[in-house]
C-alpha cells in the first residue's frame, strides 16, 4: 500500500469515526469536529494553515454575522411590526391563516437565521391562534417548516447553503450567487406552503384547548393544567404550629406537589412568596390534586426513640457507627458523594463530614470530597470489612459510646412512618418524595410484606404499605404534623384566585440558546433566581403540575409561568425563554419603532450591495452587523450572545476535513462507487440518490458536517457523468435543509413541539409527506435550471 492510499485510509477512519460520534452523540457535535481539525493537523494530512483556513473561511464569516443581524432585527421589536399586518391579512379560515403564516415566516427565513425566525414568530402564531380560536397545533408546526423552506430560497437562508457554495470554490468553481437558489427554493416554498394548507393540516390534531382563546391569560392557560387538577383552599386554624413562620418553612409546595398562588387574608387576596408569613385564619388558595393532600394527612408516625436512645435501638439492629478520612491522591479525591455512589458500594449512610468550611449534615450528595475530608459512617456491623479494604480511606476507626450523643443529639429522633394504601408518594422514587431533601429525614429502612430493606437507594421505589424507619430532627418532623393540621375548605372547592393587578400568567418556552435544558427546577433554584413559578410544564401532549420541582426542563416544553409583573417583564428579556403570550405586563414595553426602520434598512441594504456585486456577502453582513451595533439596535454583548459558536465551530472545524478528503483522493473514491451503483439509471439516478441518502441523514448527522461530506463526494461523481457540479451540490444543500421528519432534525421543530402539544410521530406523519414533496418539487426545478448541461 502506498503513501497516498494510506491517507485516503486514514481520511476513511476519522469520516468514519467522526459519523460515529455524530451519531451515538457520545460526544458534542462542535467537539467532534475540533477533535477531526486536531487528528487531520497532527497527521500531517493537512498543513497547519489548511486545518485552521475554515476560521477565516468567508462562509464561517457570513454566518456569524447573520446571526448578528438577525438578532438586530428581533431586539428592536420586527416580531410586533410583523405580527401586527398579519394578523390584518391571516382572515379567518385556516387555509388562509397556514399560507400567511407560512409565506410570512419564509420570506423572513430568507434572510434571517431561520431558528431565529421561529422563536420571532412564536409568540405571533400563539396570539393569532387565540384571536381566530384556531388550535396552536395547526400552526405550529407549518410555521416551523416555513422557516426551513424559507431557508432554501437564499444562499444566507441557512448554514447549509453557504457551506455547499463554499464546496464549490473548494474544488475550483464559482460560488452560488445570493439568489441562484430561488428558482429551485421558491418553488418549494409555494408548493410546500399549498400542501400543508390544504392537506398536511388534517395530518396534526386539531382539538382546541378548554379555555384556549379567551381573553383572560389566566383562563386562555388552563389547557396547562391536567383534568385532575384542582383549586381548593386550605385554612390555617388557630392552633396550627404555622402560624408566624414562612410560606417556604412550611414545604407544602414540594412535600404535597401543588401551588400556593395566593392567600385569603382579610376578605382581600394577596400574593405570595417563599417569606410570605402565615397567620391564623389565613386561607391557602392551592392549584394541585386534592387526594395528595387527603392521603397525607393519613399518614402515621410513630417515635421510637430520641437523643441517645437511637444508638442503642439501632445496635439492636446490628448497626454500627464509625469515622473514615478520606486518602489523598485516592479514587474519591474530586468526586461528589453522588458519583462515588457511597451509598450501594457500602451499603451505608453518611452522617456528616468534617471538611475545612467545618461540618455538613444535610444536602450531601452534591459535596465534593477532599482528602483529609472525615466522615461519619452508619453502616451494618457485616460491612465493616468493606469499608476496612478500601485504599480510599486512610484511617477507619468506631465510634466510642462517649461521642454518641454528639452525633444523636436530644433533638434527634427515630420514628417508624406508615404509609397509607394509596399514598401520593406510592410508585415514587424515595428522592422524589421530598421526605430527605425538603424534610431533611434520612430513611435508615424500609420495612415491606416481601421483606426488610436498610439503607434504601435513592432510586428505591415506594410501595403499597411500606413503613420507613426515618431519623431527623424533631423540628423537622413537626413539619409532618402541621401539614395535617391544615383544613381543607368545607364549602368546596375553591374559585382560581383573582389574577391580582400587580401579577400576571404566561406561558413560554425555551429558547433554543437556554442553558435551562437538562437541569431541574431545584438546580437553578428557579423561583428564586427568576422570580415566578412554573404552575405547569406541558410536555409531548401531557399537563404535569405537580411534583415538579426534580423535573428537568428539556427543550420543547411549554411552561405555564406566575409571578409579579416586573418580573415577567424581564423574563421577557432573558435569553432563556421565548414568551408565548403578549401579558398584560407586556403589552405596554413596546420596541421603539425607529430602531426596527432602522434595523430593517441595514438588511436592506447590506442585501442591495451584494446584489451589486460590489463586495463579497461576508465583509456585507459584518459591516451591517457593525452599523447595528453602532445604532444601538443591540448591544455588543447581545451580538455576541446571539452567535451559535457551536455551530460556527462546526462548520470551521469540518472544511478541513473536505480540504483533506479532496487532495487525498478520498472523495473521488467514494464517488468512484457511488457512479458504479449510479451507472444504471444515468445522471437523474445518481442525484436522486444523494439527494435520498443525504435527507435521511440529516436525522442523525449535523446539516453542516452533512454538506460538507456529501458536497465533496456529489463534485467528483458528478464528474464521472459529466454534469455540472452546481446540480449536485444544489440538490446535496436542498436535501439537507429539509430537515421534516423527527422534532430532533433542527431545533425549530423543537421549539413548538411543547406549545402545539405535538408526539413524535406527528413530525413523523407530517414530516415524510412533505419531505416527498419537496423533493418532487425540487428536481424538476433543478433539471430545467441546467437541463442544457445535460444536452
Amino acid at each position: 500500500m502506498g503513501i497516498a492510499e494510506i491517507k485516503i485510509a486514514a481520511v476513511l477512519l476519522i469520516l468514519a469515526i467522526a459519523l460515529v460520534l455524530f451519531v451515538t452523540e457520545k460526544l458534542r457535535m462542535d467537539v467532534v469536529a475540533l477533535l477531526v481539525l486536531s487528528v487531520l493537523a497532527l497527521t500531517k494530512i493537512v498543513s497547519p494553515s489548511e486545518a485552521l483556513a475554515g476560521f477565516s473561511n468567508p462562509a464561517v464569516v457570513t454566518v456569524w454575522a447573520m446571526f448578528i443581524l438577525s438578532a438586530g432585527l428581533s431586539a428592536t421589536g420586527i416580531a410586533d411590526l410583523i405580527g401586527r399586518q398579519v394578523l390584518k391579512i391571516a382572515g379567518q379560515t385556516e387555509p388562509r391563516i397556514i399560507i400567511t403564516i407560512m409565506l410570512t415566516t419564509g420570506v423572513l427565513s430568507a434572510f434571517m437565521n431561520n431558528i431565529g425566525v421561529a422563536a420571532l414568530m412564536l409568540p405571533v402564531v400563539m396570539d393569532i391562534a387565540r384571536k381566530t380560536r384556531t388550535a396552536p397545533s395547526r400552526l405550529l408546526m407549518p410555521m416551523a417548516y416555513s422557516s426551513l423552506l424559507g431557508g432554501l430560497t437564499t444562499l444566507i437562508g441557512t448554514p447549509p447553503n453557504l457551506v455547499a457554495s463554499t464546496a464549490l470554490v473548494e474544488a475550483g468553481g464559482e460560488p452560488f450567487t445570493l439568489f441562484e437558489f430561488a428558482p429551485i427554493g421558491v418553488p418549494a416554498l409555494v408548493v410546500g406552503t399549498l400542501f400543508i394548507a390544504f392537506f398536511g393540516r388534517k395530518l396534526l390534531p386539531g382539538e382546541l384547548p378548554e379555555g384556549f382563546g379567551s381573553e383572560d391569560t389566566d383562563q386562555s392557560a388552563q389547557y396547562l393544567f391536567s383534568d385532575e387538577e384542582k383549586h381548593f383552599q386550605l385554612n390555617v386554624g388557630a392552633d396550627c404550629p404555622f402560624t408566624g413562620i414562612s410560606l417556604a418553612e412550611t414545604r407544602l409546595g414540594p412535600i404535597l406537589g401543588v401551588h400556593v398562588n395566593a392567600i385569603k387574608r382579610d376578605g382581600a387576596e394577596i400574593p405570595v412568596t417563599g417569606e410570605t408569613k402565615l397567620r391564623a385564619g389565613d386561607g391557602l388558595l392551592v392549584q394541585g390534586k386534592v387526594e395528595n393532600f387527603r392521603t397525607f394527612c393519613q399518614w402515621q408516625a410513630f417515635e421510637l426513640a430520641s437523643g441517645s436512645e437511637i444508638a442503642d435501638l439501632l445496635a439492636v439492629q446490628k448497626l454500627v457507627l464509625t469515622t473514615a478520612e478520606i486518602s489523598e491522591g485516592g479514587q474519591f479525591d474530586g468526586l461528589t458523594v453522588g458519583e462515588s455512589d457511597f451509598r450501594r458500594r457500602f451499603d451505608a449512610h453518611i452522617l456528616s463530614i468534617r471538611g475545612e468550611d467545618g461540618i455538613k449534615r444535610g444536602n450531601l450528595a452534591d459535596h465534593v470530597f477532599q482528602a483529609g475530608d472525615r466522615l461519619q459512617i452508619e453502616t451494618k456491623k457485616a460491612n465493616l470489612g468493606l469499608l476496612e479494604e478500601c485504599e480510599e480511606f486512610s484511617s477507619l476507626e468506631l465510634i466510642a459510646e462517649e461521642s454518641i450523643a454528639d452525633i444523636y443529639p436530644d433533638t434527634d429522633a427515630l420514628l417508624e412512618m406508615a404509609m397509607p394504601e394509596e399514598s401520593h408518594i406510592t410508585g415514587l422514587k424515595l428522592k422524589d418524595t421530598g421526605i430527605a431533601e425538603d424534610l431533611n429525614l434520612r430513611v435508615l429502612g424500609i420495612a415491606r410484606k416481601s421483606g426488610s430493606l436498610l439503607f434504601p437507594a435513592g432510586d428505591e421505589l415506594i410501595q403499597k404499605g411500606d413503613k420507613l424507619l426515618v431519623h431527623g430532627r424533631q423540628d423537622k418532623i413537626a413539619i409532618i404534623k402541621g401539614l395535617q393540621s391544615l383544613e381543607i375548605d368545607t364549602e368546596g372547592e375553591a374559585s382560581a384566585p383573582v389574577l391580582l393587578e400587580n401579577y400576571a400568567k404566561c406561558e413560554a418556552t425555551l429558547s433554543p440558546q437556554s442553558t435551562l435544558a437538562g437541569k431541574t427546577l431545584r438546580d437553578v433554584n428557579f423561583r428564586n433566581q427568576f422570580g415566578v413559578q412554573i404552575d405547569a410544564i406541558w410536555r409531548k401532549g401531557k399537563a404535569f403540575s405537580t411534583h415538579l420541582r426534580n423535573m428537568s426542563l428539556e427543550f420543547g416544553d411549554a411552561l405555564l409561568l406566575s409571578g409579579p409583573k416586573e418580573e415577567i417583564e424581564k423574563l421577557a428579556k432573558n435569553e432563556n425563554f421565548v414568551i408565548l403570550t403578549h401579558t398584560k405586563a407586556g403589552q405596554d414595553d413596546q420596541k421603539s419603532k425607529l430602531k426596527a426602520i432602522i434595523a430593517g434598512v441595514i438588511m436592506m441594504l447590506v442585501i442591495g450591495i451584494v446584489l451589486t456585486g460590489y463586495i463579497h456577502i461576508s465583509v456585507a453582513a459584518v459591516a451591517g452587523s457593525a452599523i447595528m451595533i453602532a445604532c444601538r439596535c443591540l448591544t455588543i454583548d447581545d451580538a455576541y450572545k446571539s452567535i451559535e459558536w457551536n455551530s460556527v465551530f462546526l462548520i470551521a472545524c469540518m472544511i478541513p476535513l473536505g480540504t483533506a478528503m479532496n487532495q487525498t483522493g478520498a472523495a473521488a473514491w467514494l464517488a468512484q462507487g457511488v457512479a458504479a451503483v449510479a451507472k444504471p439509471f444515468g445522471p437523474w439516478g445518481m442525484i436522486i440518490g444523494l439527494y435520498i441518502m443525504t435527507a435521511l441523514a440529516t436525522t442523525i448527522v449535523p446539516t453542516t458536517a452533512l454538506v460538507v461530506i456529501m458536497a465533496s463526494i456529489g463534485i467528483d461523481a458528478s464528474a464521472e457523468f459529466g454534469i455540472p457540479p452546481e446540480m449536485i451540490v444544489m440538490a446535496i444543500a436542498m436535501a439537507a435543509s429539509a430537515s421534516f421528519t423527527s422534532p430532533i432534525s433542527h431545533p425549530a421543530n423543537v421549539l413548538v413541539m411543547g406549545p402545539g402539544g405535538y408526539r413524535f410521530i406527528d413530525y413523523v406523519k407530517m414530516g415524510i409527506l412533505l419531505a416527498i414533496v419537496v423533493m418532487i418539487t425540487v428536481i424538476p426545478m433543478i433539471w430545467l435550471r441546467w437541463n442544457s448541461a445535460l444536452g
